[in-house]
């Protein structure tokens, strides 16, 4: 059998697919599928970041006893530095008085084992360098002021002689007075005394001291 349609082109169906409907169909399947795709990767990235998250935090946390170490032993590091730095200060304000006087009076002249001077008071202070020039001639760093007696001119001519010849002292002589009954001259006077630098300890030195 035929079959034939007999009417107008313009009021025959079509036999061909509808497109609109298939746009309306495929299109939001299309937006959906796109839709899923982008959620899940978004929450792929977000379960990894909530995973690298939790990892940091017990890394954290199994850092914690190493971080508070260190942070102990850095405030220790700053503790000794402080004490260190005035201990150098120390080192370097500190004068060894004993010595001083030591090294002083083993220059006071005298006669078969007695001094030809006796002191009745000495003081020592600290003295600016550039200014004993000028009194002593010498850099001198420490001085001593004294009062004192001497048996005889004589006597008291060697102790002045004494400082003036050592090149490590220098004295200013002030006043002295003489006692006509006894015989014995009364004098003030200062001295100035350059101080020598410590040697520093040699090797088996160190190693006597710290044995």
């Amino acid at each position: 059998m035929v079959n034939l349609n007999l009417l107008p082109k313009k009021l025959r169906r079509r036999a061909g697919p509808d497109w609109w409907r298939t746009a309306a169909i495929v299109v939001p399947l299309l937006i959906l599928g796109v839709v899923a795709y982008l959620t899940l990767q978004t929450l792929g990235t977000l379960n990894a970041r909530i995973d690298q998250r939790d990892q940091l935090k017990a890394e954290v946390q199994i850092l914690r006893p190493y971080v508070a170490e260190y942070q102990k032993l850095e405030r220790r590091r700053r503790e000794l530095e402080q004490i260190a730095g005035v201990a150098r200060e120390v080192r370097a304000t500190f004068k060894p008085w004993s010595e001083y006087l030591a090294n002083f009076l083993k220059r006071l002249p005298s006669r078969r084992g007695r001094l030809l001077v006796s002191l009745n008071s000495i003081n020592a202070r600290s003295l600016n360098p550039s200014r004993a020039e000028s009194i002593y001639g010498i850099p001198a760093q420490v001085e001593f002021s004294l009062r004192g007696e001497a048996a005889s001119e004589q006597a008291l001519v060697n102790f002045v002689k004494v400082f003036e010849t050592d090149p490590g002292f220098g004295i200013n002589f002030q006043s002295t007075s003489l006692d006509k009954k006894t015989g014995i001259y009364s004098f003030n006077a200062s001295v100035g005394m350059v101080v020598t630098p410590p040697k520093p300890k040699s090797q088996e030195e160190q190693n006597e001291g710290g044995s």
